[in-house]
This record gives C-alpha cells, structure tokens and sequence, in this order.
C-alpha cells in the first residue's frame, strides 16, 4: 500500500467513524443490541446465536470490513440473561480492532404489565497496527527511495485494555426502550494516551413498538435510536414488517456530519432460523464524496431453545433487521 492510499485510507476511517477514537457505525445496531446495551442480554428468552459480516463502502476498494458474533441465554437460575460477545473491525490493512466481553442483564418484574432490565458488560479491547502497510513521509529518501525497515517507527504490537459498559431497558405492553452508556474505562487505544486515541464514552438511547394485526397477520416493530459520542451525533428510524417467513425492512441513518443513507433490507425467519441482508445506499457523504452503496450486511441468527416452553419473565421483540 502507498503513501497515498494509506493516507486516504485513514481519513476514509475518521469520516465513517467521526473519529479514530470513536465507534465504528455498522448502519443499525440490529442483532447487536448487547454490545450496544447490555440491559438487552436474554431478552429474546432463548438461547440465540447471531453472526453478521460486514463490508463498509464496497465500490471504494479500501477493505473495510467486520465480523460480529455472539451468544446470549436466558436462565431462571440467574434470574437474567447471560452472554459473549466479540466484534473484529478490519479497516483496511493499517488498523484492526478486536473488541470481545461478557454481559449480564438481571431481569425484574415491577408491575403487572412493566418490565425492567439492569445489565453490565466487561470487555476487552485490541487495536493491532500492520506497521508494514503504512509509510511516512521520513521512511523515503529522495535518492535512495524507502530507507527504514518497517516496524522503526510505529509497534504493530498494538494495545490491549480493559473495558466497562451499563444500561437499562424497560418494556410495556408492545413498547420498549434502552438507555446505555459504553465504555465506562475510556481506555486509550495507544501506548502514547493522546486524547485523540481515546475511546470516548457512548451514549445509546433507543425505543420501538410492536404492532400486530390479528387479522393479517401481518406484524410490524418500528424502532428509533440516537447515539452520541465525542460531540458526535447518529439518528436511526426503521421499522421491520414481518408476514409469515418473509421480512422486509426499511430504515435511514443520518449522522451530524452529513453522512447519510437509506437502508432496504430483507430476509427470511422460520422461529429458530433467520437470515437477513441489508443495504444502506448513501444520499449524503458530507464533505467527502464516495461510491453510493455504504454499508452491506449479510446476518444470521440461530435459536437454540423453544422459548415457549421455558417460563421466561418477559420477551422483547426486537426489530429483525
């Protein structure tokens, strides 16, 4: 990779995450919503599997790309649900973040219809850096071309720290909603603590609804989310609209800066089973002009329990895609 491409590739990395230091956006936080807020942990009542890859402006070619994968249970022993998480960001060939925690949500009945989740996450974070893809200016000399082994100047030893996350859902009837706040540690992502390489603290507000039409059939979960983090500010309305096996889904993001999408999604739940694909198509790219398509998702969710023979306190129903 060149001087150029590498410089290119970074400030691509700042304007789709709003900063270095900060999360990256992976279009909606749908099947993620543990990582997110750890309140939601067992809140589908059964033992549940989700894997989503990711590939963030495909048409560009600069490689961005995640895996997330997780697991999380309901169990009447710890009167809450329990689960792991883990969720490697690859940007490019310069940066890779691995983050991975546990989560625990202790689930509580305060009415005849009102339902409370407290959870806590514990995690850990890895920033590795592939020195041998990125050069500096000093790494050339004008006559004798690259002049400095790789490795001089940055360690690709990368860091790895200790970090905390909390939240709250409540839920009633066909509402719900969350409030969390992520990394609690505000660890540094660099052995040289630069308050630019810290991860600042996220903030996630998010609620939905469950509509469903006896008649039809036909259900829908309409859902918004706000998130800050640094100043920075994402917005996310969408709603999922399930009949019979088929889901089809419509959302749009927006974040501060200007980055913008609409999001058409699609997939397929049998109950145990569900496979889904999203897009999210930029209308807006702020200052920097990219290919239209900005985030492709392809998820997979397997349900290892029949959470109607278990005697869960309550079951939120989040959107499905």
């Amino acid at each position: 990779m060149g001087p150029r491409k590498t410089i290119t590739l970074l400030c691509l990395v700042a304007n789709v995450t709003a900063a270095l230091s900060q999360d990256t956006w992976y279009g909606s936080v749908t099947g993620m919503e543990m990582m997110y807020n750890p309140a939601y942990t067992g809140s589908s009542g059964d033992g549940r599997m989700r894997i989503s890859c990711y590939s963030f402006l495909p048409g560009a070619g600069f490689g961005l790309q995640s895996v997330y994968a997780s697991y999380d249970d309901y169990s009447q022993t710890l009167h809450g649900g329990a689960g792991i998480w883990v969720a490697d960001d690859m940007m490019g060939e310069v940066l890779n973040d691995l983050r991975a925690g546990m989560s625990y949500a202790y689930h509580l009945k305060a009415g005849s219809n009102l339902f409370f989740n407290a959870g806590l996450t514990a995690s850990v974070v890895h920033r590795g850096i592939n020195r041998g893809a990125v050069t500096f200016p000093g790494d050339f000399d004008p006559f004798g071309g690259l002049v400095s082994p790789p490795g001089e100047t940055v360690s690709d030893a990368g860091s790895t720290l200790f970090d905390l996350g909390t939240g709250v859902t409540f839920s009633s009837g066909p509402w719900y909603g969350g409030f969390a706040v992520m990394h609690l540690a505000q660890p540094y992502l660099d052995d040289n603590h630069q308050d630019y390489n810290r991860l600042e603290r996220l903030y996630t507000f998010n609620a939905g609804r469950v509509i469903f039409s006896k008649s039809t059939g036909l259900e829908l979960r309409p859902s918004a989310l706000i998130m800050l983090q640094d100043g920075n500010i994402i917005t996310y309305l969408g709603t999922s609209a399930s009949f019979r096996e088929l889901v089809l889904g419509l959302a749009g993001w927006y974040v501060r800066d200007g980055f913008s999408a609409v999001e058409p999604s699609a997939g397929w739940n049998s109950g145990s089973l569900k496979i889904t694909l999203s897009y999210s198509y930029g209308l807006s790219n702020g200052d920097v002009s990219f290919p239209g398509t900005a985030v492709v998702k392809a998820g997979l969710s397997v349900s290892l329990n029949n959470v109607e023979k278990r005697r869960v306190i309550h079951v939120i129903k989040l959107p499905d895609l």
